[in-house]
Parts: structure tokens; C-alpha cells; sequence
């Protein structure tokens, strides 16, 4: 079983789930099919040094961790045709990338970015153009969403979702925290329905702490993350064997 982390950060959940895998199981998964991408230099090199710690901690030696690539995954980790239009990137990390684009991911996990501090949603330009992911959003969420203005959909954790949704394969769990918005919003209705109708269970726990639309709460105290966002937890699970 594959996992995948798409945006790992600084690799908090790939070192959780060091902690948490049986020391007998763990070698094979460390080596081979324990996956994660960041995008960004210093976190990158963070979760290197955090994920190699904690597996040296645990399994008493040092074993370099092969599996983490520096990479934008909306734009370079595709499925089907596999995008492969790399920037300048080192071989090394180019082969990284091409295993992992090669490999059968069963297990997707993760935070994805969120624009969870913008009342606007143009504010500040947060997202540039995915082309491929905003292409199949616009096919899916926004084709069959009612609403008249559908921007937000395109937020970066909703773009997370449809790519990991493409990338699944016909079995599989996605795992993702983010904002909560997709639960109640109107604009999200599409986004609702084609999880709806591309998984076979839908399991969500609203942790019910946004802070600007429930006047009752307030500060950051209510939020695990400390940010006034309200935020979700979702898991959706695909088995095309089993009976809808």
C-alpha cells in the first residue's frame, strides 16, 4: 500500500505515521512506499531531517529517507498522461519525481494550503493558474454546481482534492484537513456532489470552529490550528468492488 503526502510541510503526518507503523513493518514502508512533496526549500529540508530523525529514533540506525521530492505536486505529479514539464530540478530529484508518478498510490494524507485568511478571495492574488487541475475543476465542481459565482471553488485545498481524487486510482483513501467551508456553502454544492458520486463512503468530522460566522466563539482557542478559519477533517474512501 502506497501513501502519499501531496504537501507535507515540514512532515509532521509522514513521522506520525513513522511513530505509528509496527518497527517489523516499518523498514519496507520507510524504503519504498512511503511517499511526500513540498514545494518550498526550507520546509523541504526540514521534513528531510525530521522524517530521517524520527525513523533513526525509532528503529535505532540511520537510513536516508529516498522518497520525499522537491516539487510543486499540482504541476509536476500527475496522473495519466503524467505531467512531467520540470523546471530546473537535479537528476536526482527529476527520478524521485518520475518513480513516484509511476508508482499505484492507495493512501493520500495530508493539509493542504487553504486561503483561510482572506475574506476576498482575489486579495493578495493568493492562486495562480493550475491549468490541468483548474481544467477538471471546471469540469466537475463547476459544471455541476448551481451557483452563480463559483471562484472560490478554485481555493487550493479544493484544487488538493480534485487532483488527489484523479490520482487515486479505483481503490484507495483520501485523508485530508481543511477548511470547512465545502459542508454548508451553497457555492460548494458541486464540489459535493461529485465526491458524492466519485466515492463510496464520505465520512467528515466538522470540528465547528469558525469563528467569524459563529459569533458564540472567539480568539483561536477553539481551533487546533489556532487560526479563526473553521476547519474539517474528511475522509473518503473508494472501493469500486464493494456496492455503492
Amino acid at each position: 500500500m502506497e501513501i502519499l503526502d501531496p504537501c507535507t510541510g515540514t512532515g509532521t503526518y509522514v513521522t506520525e505515521l513513522i511513530e505509528y507503523l509496527p518497527a517489523d513493518k516499518l523498514e519496507h514502508k520507510y524504503k519504498h512506499e512511503i511517499h511526500c512533496n513540498e514545494m518550498a526549500i526550507l520546509p523541504y529540508y526540514i521534513a528531510n531531517l525530521n522524517i530521517e530523525f524520527t525513523y533513526a529514533q525509532k528503529m535505532g540506525n540511520y537510513e536516508e529517507f529516498k522518497n520525499i521530492c522537491l516539487v510543486d505536486t499540482l504541476d509536476h505529479c500527475g496522473f495519466g498522461g503524467k505531467q512531467f514539464d520540470l523546471f530546473a530540478m537535479s537528476v536526482q530529484n527529476t527520478a524521485r519525481i518520475q518513480s513516484q508518478n509511476d508508482k499505484k498510490i492507495s493512501v493520500i494524507i495530508g493539509n493542504p494550503p487553504y486561503n483561510a485568511h482572506q475574506e476576498n478571495f482575489n486579495q493578495r492574488n493568493a492562486n495562480r493558474s493550475y491549468q490541468g487541475i483548474d481544467k477538471a475543476i471546471k469540469d466537475s465542481y463547476i459544471k455541476e454546481g448551481t451557483a452563480q459565482n463559483q471562484i472560490v471553488v478554485y481555493d487550493m485545498y479544493t484544487r488538493f482534492f480534485r487532483w488527489a481524487s484523479d490520482r487515486l486510482g479505483e481503490k484507495g483513501l483520501i485523508a485530508f484537513i481543511t477548511n470547512r467551508s465545502f459542508i454548508d456553502s451553497k457555492t460548494f454544492d458541486g464540489f459535493r456532489k461529485c465526491l458524492d458520486r466519485e466515492f463510496d463512503f464520505v465520512y467528515i468530522v466538522d470540528t465547528q470552529s469558525d469563528v467569524r460566522n459563529n459569533p458564540k466563539i472567539s480568539g483561536t482557542k477553539n481551533n487546533v490550528f489556532g487560526i479563526q478559519a473553521g476547519i474539517a477533517v474528511m475522509f473518503l474512501v473508494r472501493n469500486r468492488k464493494e456496492k455503492k
